[in-house]
């Protein structure tokens, strides 16, 4: 185990001061799945949070459970601040998981199922079916599946295969029949069945009175089995599926090798030792038995559901209802006012800078921006960094046109953004191929800032146009998660990200900057001294004041500088979207500091600082959560916001969070987090809700002001018109 393993390690469950960092990420997933059984959200929005529960529950235990057994495996003592061991701390996090898998399958079986045949959308069984429904999954079983199904035989001659990860196997107790006499089938009475990841996991079926039926692809694999082992009987079918370690474990020591060595860390990490055993809730405790002990799992490890065992699967479900009316009225991303379509974006960044509130605005400007870039014969260079986008990018698309157009084009490919590494490596080649200049990491490192810089020649010279971000350059998660994205002229701007391009590519040390910090040379120092100069500056008419919004809160040091500055008197109030170690309202430690959590239809994902400084405010932006890994093992930047109107666009941002009343939690004293409700005759604040009612208000006057504009032009040109017809009456 690394040293940087063993710190993710450090937490406690029950002190004073700290809350464990595994038991607050379940603590999140608990909050999501509290909207999944919320009846007042729309039927298909409940699915959807409770399919993200599930995804969210297999990356734990692929991640940190995975992280934790290791531990324990090498005995690493590892006791943090309450002596939390590694036993200890595995014991909590199965236990706390196990509990919230019941709620959810019980909040699957018991609610949102029957609610959704109540819809006229039903799952059926194979106890449902109909002779004619029978024989169209017959047909489809033998065209479309038995072709691709492998059974794998266990005998003497065949031992225990090994099983991919995530993947849904059936295991198949067989008996010979009495007429077989060819040697070919011998003894064998145990076969695996892996149900294939490539195929929908629901097959559509005839509707009735117009319903939306499907059936589960598991059902039809174990209907129509005896398809498979001709000559045998099936005494026995049971699902089950296993969860392996994800750990990449990267070793490369130069960016030409890193490549292969993420390939060859994701070969691996398919086969990583197993975290989970997942089975169907009626299997037999003796097949229970039978496949801990081949995959060497003990008894805690194994977890039971009835039905569907990868329920992430329920996202197919989503996809193959087409229900508008069981769904939240959608929210059109709105244009930015400053950056109609059609306009030049050059012309526009350079004339102010501009703040984009996703996904309430369009991401469109960001891939204009790029796109323009790469057509523009007067844009020099192009410099980005790529940690996540979509597999169809038309960004990436752009960068490899602008390449092809023998532009200088730079992408940081970060490789290794967890889940996205294959992904990555394919755009990167394609990059590469079409003449890029790309980096491939910085080793020991990711880049998990988000940045892009335009060198653009113009009449007065070099003009530098940039794009500092909290959140990534993917066009399909911009339409799902909150964040806030600048767009910047300002030449000191414009130095600042060339020198963090040139620290990135070229390993050079880090420069005096101008308005940016990074991530992992100065970020937490920057951070602390902001913290500090809160308590330093304040007086009795004008105390200390830092708010601030992230992803998590889990960095010692921080925590430690914030409960200080609390202390001295400093209001600080946080809007923590997931993990948060920090135990808020403690007398004597914490009174001074609040936490919240909102939970809603977007993922919340930007990094907001606002710090009163002494009545000289302050605004920043950041990739960066305040977490150790964000400060100590990822590039990362923060920035200010200087201009006066994108900083009103982030303080919105915080207003409307600190504000929501509908979707937003508050973590207690003792670690537990309490929805927020309205109080007797105090409005209902949906944070999300404002902000979005916010883009269509500046929208709808960016438009009335345009209209108005082609009234002026058209009177204009009217009375000029007039004009010359009297002119021309007169010379008659």
């Amino acid at each position: 185990m690394t040293a940087d393993e063993s710190r993710l390690l450090d937490g406690n469950a029950g002190g004073e001061s700290w809350i464990n960092r595994d038991l607050s990420w379940l603590a999140f997933n608990e909050r999501v799945l509290a909207n999944a059984g919320d009846i007042d959200l729309p039927l298909l929005d409940r699915l959807k949070f409770l399919a993200i529960v599930f995804s969210n529950l297999d990356e734990f235990f692929m991640v940190r459970v995975a992280l934790i057994r290791r531990a324990l495996q090498i005995g690493e003592p590892n006791l943090g601040p309450d002596g939390m061991t590694p036993r200890q701390l595995l014991d909590a996090v199965r236990e706390r998981a196990r509990h919230m898998m019941e709620q959810a399958c019980r909040c699957w079986s018991t609610d949102i199922r029957p609610a959704l045949a109540s819809s006229s959308v039903d799952i059926v069984e194979a106890d449902d079916l109909s002779p004619s429904d029978r024989k169209r999954l017959a047909d489809h079983f033998r065209e479309q599946i038995l072709p691709v199904l492998t059974p794998l035989v266990v005998d003497s001659t065949h031992p225990f295969p090994l099983l991919s990860s995530g993947s849904v196997y059936i295991l198949f107790r067989l008996s010979p029949r009495t007429d077989v006499e060819s040697a070919f089938f011998g003894k064998a009475d145990t076969a695996l069945v892996q149900i294939p990841s490539g195929l929908d996991r629901f097959v559509g079926l005839a509707g009735i009175d117009g319903a939306t039926r499907v059936i589960l692809l598991d059902d039809i694999v174990v209907m129509f089995a005896g398809e498979i082992f001709g000559g045998y009987d099936i005494v026995g079918a049971y699902p089950f599926r296993i969860l392996r370690d994800a750990d990449l474990n990267i070793d490369g020591d130069r960016s030409e090798d890193l490549i292969l060595a993420v390939q060859d860390g994701l070969k691996r990490s398919r086969w990583g030792l197993p975290v989970r055993l997942t089975l169907e809730s009626g299997v037999p405790d003796e097949e229970a038995a039978y496949l801990s002990d081949r995959l060497e799992l003990e008894a805690a490890d194994i977890f039971r559901q009835p039905g569907m065992l990868d329920m992430k699967g329920l996202f197919g479900l989503l996809s193959r209802v087409d229900r508008p009316d069981l769904i939240e009225t959608p929210w059109p991303p709105q244009m930015h006012p400053s950056l109609p379509a059609g306009s030049d974006i050059f012309e526009r960044i350079g004339a102010r800078d501009i703040m984009l509130s996703l996904p309430y605005q369009s991401f469109d400007p960001v891939t204009k921006l790029i796109e323009t870039a790469a057509d523009d014969p007067s844009v020099l260079a192009i410099k980005i960094t790529l940690y996540r986008v979509s597999g169809q990018s038309p960004l990436v698309r752009a960068l490899i046109r602008a390449a092809e157009h023998k532009k200088q084009v730079t992408a940081l490919v970060e490789l290794q953004a967890r889940f996205d590494e294959e992904a990555n490596i394919g755009w990167a080649q394609r990059l590469d191929a079409a003449g890029a200049h790309v980096i491939y990491g910085v080793v020991g490192y990711k880049t998990h800032s988000k940045a892009a810089l335009v060198i653009r020649r113009e009449a007065g010279g070099i003009r530098r146009y940039c794009h500092l971000a909290t959140g990534n350059y993917n066009d399909r998660t911009a339409r799902q998660y909150t964040d806030l994205g600048l767009f910047t002229a300002d030449p000191a701007f414009g130095s600042d990200i060339s020198s963090f391009f040139n620290v990135i590519t070229g390993y050079s040390l880090p420069p005096a900057w101008n308005h940016i910090e990074m991530a992992p040379t100065g970020l937490r120092t920057r951070i602390i001294a902001m913290i500090r100069r809160e308590a330093e500056k304040q007086t009795p008419g004008n105390p200390g004041r830092i708010r601030a919004k992230m992803n998590s809160l889990n960095d010692p040091e921080i925590i430690r500088e914030l409960y200080r500055a609390g202390q001295a008197g400093v209001r600080i109030d946080l809007l923590v979207r997931g993990i948060c170690r920090l135990r808020p309202g403690v007398p004597g430690l914490s009174e001074n500091i609040s936490v919240r959590s909102v939970v809603d239809r977007f993922l919340e994902h930007p990094r907001i600082f606002h710090y009163r400084n002494g009545g000289d405010e302050e605004v920043y932006l950041s990739s960066a959560d305040w977490m150790e890994r964000n400060m100590d093992r990822r590039l990362e930047l923060l920035f200010p916001v200087n201009d006066p109107p994108c900083r009103e666009e982030a303080l919105a941002a915080l207003e409307a969070g600190f504000s929501d009343n509908v979707s937003a939690w508050e973590l207690t004293p003792d670690g537990t987090y309490v929805r927020r409700r309205p109080a007797s005759r105090e409005p209902l604040i949906r944070s999300q809700a404002v902000l979005y009612a916010r883009a269509v208000e500046m929208a709808a006057t960016s438009r009335n002001e345009d209209r108005h504009s082609v009234f002026r032009v058209r009177g204009k040109r009217s009375e000029k018109r007039k004009g010359q017809t009297a002119r021309k009456t007169d010379t008659a």
